[in-house]
């Protein structure tokens, strides 16, 4: 089910808060430190609110069972907009932030982001729906004009990465500063572009009626994504790296991947 009308929600000042119910010895005891953790929702499945006001989504459950194996400390959960989670974890008003967050130079200035990576975001092509591009490859061979890819995104990161293993072949794109969703799909039904490589989250959030003749392909790759920590809290941001790593290590975040998406993202490699 689409859950495009969270996009924009607005919860400013109001928040919702769930403490995790599972405890260690250390949380059992008083001795275990209260973390806030920002989560901005509107990104189903990753981020959102459930239908009883909760934090919901693939980054919550993550965070849940990293807590579940620090006894040092306990995560709280509280919902706000974007821009108040990014603030509130800078002036550390909040110690965590959580929505589906790709590592960016720009945000290594202002946060701590652990090593490990909490997840995956699934990416694919979208196309007319006549159209039935799948790969890279299928794209460059049959000479398929891709929309331009917004400059800092990860995205770009994957296109890079295929250019570099495909230099005789490579993918030829412009780069735009902001992203016009209505542009984008509109470029593409008219034919001006052919594809565009973007997130599928994000095109199934869209409204039908600003997709309509349009579709997104399985995954062709993904981008890892990581939480976000006030760059006074070194030891948490050690402690969630080495938890991450040890959740991906024993196939927890595999499974809490083909629940909340349907497939396990840890198994999808670039085409």
């Amino acid at each position: 089910m689409k859950r495009y009308m969270l996009i924009g929600l607005v919860l400013t000042g109001v928040f919702t808060t769930a403490a995790v119910a599972e405890c260690g010895e250390g949380k059992e005891s008083g001795e275990a430190k209260e973390i806030v953790v920002a989560v901005a929702p509107g990104f189903y499945p990753i981020t959102y609110v459930d239908d009883d006001g909760n934090p919901a989504g693939y980054d919550v459950e993550v965070m849940k069972k990293a807590d579940e194996l620090l006894e040092e400390y306990n995560f709280v959960y509280e919902v706000v907009d974007k821009e108040a989670m990014n603030v509130g974890v800078q002036t550390g008003a909040y110690h965590m932030g959580i929505n589906s967050l790709f590592k960016t130079d720009e945000r290594l200035e202002i946060y701590l982001m652990p090593e490990s990576n909490m997840g995956y975001t699934p990416v694919g092509f979208i196309q007319r729906e006549d159209d039935d591009i799948t790969d890279f490859d299928t794209a460059v061979a049959e000479g398929k004009k891709v929309y331009p890819i917004r400059a800092a995104s990860g995205i770009r990161l994957i296109v890079d990465a295929y250019n570099k293993e495909h230099e005789d072949a490579p993918v030829e794109y412009e780069t735009y500063s902001q992203a016009n969703y209505e542009t984008l799909f509109e470029s593409i039904r008219n034919g001006q572009y052919d594809y565009a490589v973007d997130l599928i989250p994000v095109f199934d959030l869209q409204p039908e009626n600003m997709t309509a003749g349009l579709k997104m392909s399985d995954p062709v790759a993904v981008v890892p994504t990581y939480p976000i920590i006030n760059k006074d809290e070194s030891d948490l941001c050690d402690a969630v790296n080495e938890t991450l790593k040890t959740l991906q290590d024993n196939g927890t975040l595999s499974e809490i991947s083909v629940d909340q998406f349907g497939y396990d993202l840890f198994k999808v490699e670039a085409k």
